[in-house]
């Protein structure tokens, strides 16, 4: 499993910004920004490398990795695979999970949304694969997997509770040029809402 560290700093980043990310050369590490809202937090090169039919999972509430053992359990929140997430509900997990794509920048959306919530099922999961259809398109001219600028995913947890995301890179390090370095790394950064729905 996955160690990771937690770091507090004193003023909010931008983490799409390269610069703000390079220095940290951890595995898999979160960065705890204190904001007068929310916290925000930034996680950096989980790995989304499996083995075929495999999954490597992740608790939003705790901002950690969660063992594979733990699959059928309301322990994890989401689960990647290559560019494959799913969300732990309908027929990815025991949870009550769900997810909705939306085009409205990160900083910007300040509350759940009351609706729109998907599952992932038969049709597709919640969060949709595809060039174009939920956070990442496909540039044919570089070859690389980009996240979409101005797209945000609300997830709603195992637990019920909700948590805005926006991905920053499929590449290790979160190269700021054209990806040259192994793909399947994710890094992201969301907030979970507070009780009242408010980020």
């Amino acid at each position: 499993m996955l160690t990771s560290l937690i770091l507090s700093v004193s003023t909010l980043f931008n983490p799409a910004h390269a610069e703000a990310l390079s220095g940290y050369h951890q595995t898999a590490e979160i960065i705890a920004a204190s904001t007068s809202k929310a916290e925000i937090r930034v996680i950096k090169d989980f790995s989304a490398v499996t083995k075929p039919n495999t999954y490597n999972y992740f608790s939003l509430t705790t901002g950690s990795e969660v063992s594979m053992d733990d699959a059928k359990t309301n322990k994890w929140d989401l689960a990647f695979s290559g560019t494959t997430i799913l969300v732990n509900g309908g027929t990815s997990g025991p949870g009550q999970g769900g997810a909705v794509v939306l085009e409205k920048p990160f900083d910007s959306l300040s509350e759940v949304p009351k609706d729109g919530y998907k599952t992932d099922g038969a049709s597709g999961n919640a969060i949709a694969g595809g060039s174009g259809n939920s956070w990442y398109k496909y540039d044919m001219t570089v070859h690389a997997i980009l996240p979409i600028v101005g797209r945000t995913i609300v997830v709603k947890t195992a637990e019920g509770k909700f948590a805005k995301i926006e991905f920053i890179s499929y590449y290790k390090g979160a190269p700021e040029e054209v990806p040259t370095e192994e793909s399947k790394y994710y890094t992201f950064r969301y907030v979970l809402a507070d009780q009242n729905g408010k980020f």
